[in-house]
């Protein structure tokens, strides 16, 4: 069961959605929230310019940014106090200096799910695609981690994204054992050119919810379009309050995290998104 949430904290707008999904899973899961905020040291080291007379010049700059990032640590702390008050919940502020993923990895230990906005790289206002540190972390981190876009969603199910992969089989079985979506229909989408393979694999999935207490239904596709795209349609369709997937697909190695399909999604996602590999 999910018992303990972290979130990781930024000002931008997939941050401020991360937010949003985490407090709404706090509360109805009973599980306690902590925010982690921080500032990556590296980022705030300017190339030396070289040239004389560039040196204080270059020092200047560095102390702005890390005025900056000052500031921000201060207005998220700010911000996230008072969301806990609103929510009901005691406020537990986690913060670090230095290496994220060093960071990252000491708090997701003694936590069940990681909740973060697609661009969190704790670079102040940077913002990126997909910045090096969410590509870490999903690569590394031993937990699910749940990626968040621009718009705070909350939908009326869950699409199960599911090609009989072992991420895919993996993601699955975390999303249930952790109770995620619990008492929300779940809809199976499986992806092939076959007809046969696509709904042999839908099938498996939707037992497998099913025996452990979900209501699922199945949505087998032969089809040979991106299966990114599909599913981005799909869960637009559904409504999806999350779109649970495992972080490569079917062919292993040849799609190794942040192949076609998932970079795709994790860029700019259409909901909430469940990952686990």
């Amino acid at each position: 069961m999910l018992k303990r949430i972290l979130v990781l904290l930024g000002e931008s707008a997939p941050s401020v959605a991360a937010r949003a999904f985490a407090f709404r899973q706090a509360r109805s899961s009973g599980a306690s929230l902590s925010g982690l905020a921080g500032i990556d040291l590296a980022a705030l080291r300017l190339p030396t310019l070289g040239r004389a007379g560039t040196a204080s010049f270059q020092i200047k700059l560095e102390q702005g940014m890390r005025a900056d990032a000052d500031a921000g640590q201060v207005r998220l702390h700010a911000a996230f106090e008072a969301e806990c008050a609103r929510n009901g919940m005691p406020l537990d502020w986690l913060s670090f200096e230095g290496d994220p993923m060093e960071a990252l990895v000491a708090a997701s230990e003694t936590r069940d799910m990681l909740v973060t906005g697609s661009d969190t790289a704790f670079q102040g206002t940077l913002s990126t695609p997909l910045p090096d540190l969410l590509s870490s972390l999903l690569a590394k981190t031993p937990r699910p981690v749940v990626v968040c876009g621009d718009e705070a969603t909350e939908g009326v199910g869950n699409l199960i994204a599911y090609d009989g992969s072992l991420p895919a089989m993996r993601a699955l079985q975390m999303f249930v054992l952790l109770g995620t979506g619990r008492g929300q229909p779940a809809q199976v989408v499986s992806i092939d050119p076959s007809r046969e393979q696509a709904a042999r694999m839908a099938v498996a999935a939707g037992a497998y919810l099913r025996a452990h207490g979900y209501e699922a239904s199945e949505l087998p596709l032969a089809t040979r379009a991106d299966p990114s795209e599909v599913l981005r349609l799909e869960a637009e369709a559904h409504k999806a309050n999350t779109l649970v997937m495992g972080s490569y697909g079917r062919h292993g190695l040849k799609e190794m995290l942040f192949g076609s399909s998932t970079v795709k999604l994790v860029e700019n996602p259409p909901c909430p998104l469940f990952i686990y590999h």
